[in-house]
């Protein structure tokens, strides 16, 4: 897909922080891509990990054990 020093960015569309896990809409040079899957344990940040709809991210492209594309190293941006 990527090498992985790319960053992305994207918009979270929903996470449920029971579940711990979610999904963010992004684009590359501004085409939509398929909704990217968002799990806790790929967030960067100390204390419980969650997200906020529309919280604005970052993130690198990984992929899970199927092999099916994932955000890792999920950073939250200030607006």
């Amino acid at each position: 897909m990527s090498d992985d020093k790319t960053m992305y960015y994207g918009v979270v569309i929903f996470f449920d922080p029971k579940k711990g896990y979610g999904f963010a809409s992004w684009e590359i040079d501004g085409v939509k891509q398929k909704d990217i899957f968002l799990h806790f344990s790929d967030i960067s940040m100390e204390g419980f990990k969650t997200l906020y709809k529309e919280q604005k991210i970052s993130f690198k492209l990984g992929k899970n054990v199927r092999g099916e594309p994932k955000a890792v190293e999920v950073l939250v941006l200030k607006n």
